[in-house]
């Protein structure tokens, strides 16, 4: 009886509380957290670009400007993921630059795709410069017209995108790819179309798994052990006691 209670006093101190626990964060800015044990393949393709400060679009921001269409995608691959039911993505979202929608005559459209794990989960598009339809996923904007990279010939667009709901999801995977790309007939990168994300925090309800029972042979047998030596020293005190008694 004893062993089954110390058992579940050692399970609940080794296993992690379910509840959301930060999987990776990065704000470009020197602040990177990343979950004990999980392995990190960083974005790629772009480069960090400074921010005017619009709420959490501040400091430094990821930014991609490939041309193309497609234009080179950028990965974010996350491995040895604690066993987990959810994951939560977050970030700003930013249209840099003339994004001309799909409806801009000349140079549309300009779209932007959204994969996790290899699938395409959304498609986006903003009209900085032409066009009227604007499309976030159920992102909520958070700087519309503003010049958020300090580029004085174009307005672009931020957006909230963890108020988006293709960005809470099931999951159960040890691993995890977050992808975007841009693309359309009208995309041309460089200084003219951009994006860029800030504030990047992905969430999920991990839970390290207890030891193996070989494990808790090991950590019960100490604990015997720990109790015999404490059994021992308790019968030593009792002898000494009553051997005291006997000489009075």
């Amino acid at each position: 009886m004893k062993r089954f209670f110390l058992a579940a006093i050692l399970a609940t101190a080794f296993a992690t509380p379910a509840s959301a626990a930060v999987l990776f964060a990065n704000d470009f800015d020197g602040h990177l957290s990343v979950d004990a044990g999980v392995g990190v393949t960083s974005l790629d393709n772009g480069a960090l670009e400074a921010a005017l400060s619009f709420g959490d679009w501040t400091g430094n921001y990821f930014a991609n400007r490939s041309a193309g269409d497609p234009a080179a995608m950028s990965v974010l691959s996350l491995s040895n993921l604690a066993p987990h039911t959810q994951v939560s993505v977050g970030f700003i979202l930013g249209f840099l630059e003339s994004w001309d929608s799909t409806d801009g005559s000349c140079c549309t459209p300009d779209l932007l795709d959204l994969f996790i794990d290899g699938n395409r989960v959304a498609t986006l598009t903003a009209h900085n410069a032409l066009g009227t339809v604007e499309d976030f996923g159920g992102g909520t904007v958070t700087a519309l017209g503003v010049q958020a990279n300090g580029n004085p010939y174009y307005s672009d667009t931020l957006v909230d995108m963890s108020t988006a709901p293709f960005l809470t999801f099931a999951h159960t995977a040890s691993t995890l790819t977050l992808a975007i790309q841009a693309r359309g007939a009208g995309w041309q990168g460089g200084d003219d179309e951009g994006w860029g994300i800030d504030s990047l925090r992905i969430e999920y309800d991990g839970v390290r798994p207890v030891p193996e029972p070989s494990s808790w042979v090991l950590l019960l047998g100490g604990a015997g052990v720990l109790g015999a030596v404490a059994r021992v020293r308790q019968g030593s005190r009792r002898r000494g006691r009553a051997g005291t008694g006997s000489l009075a």
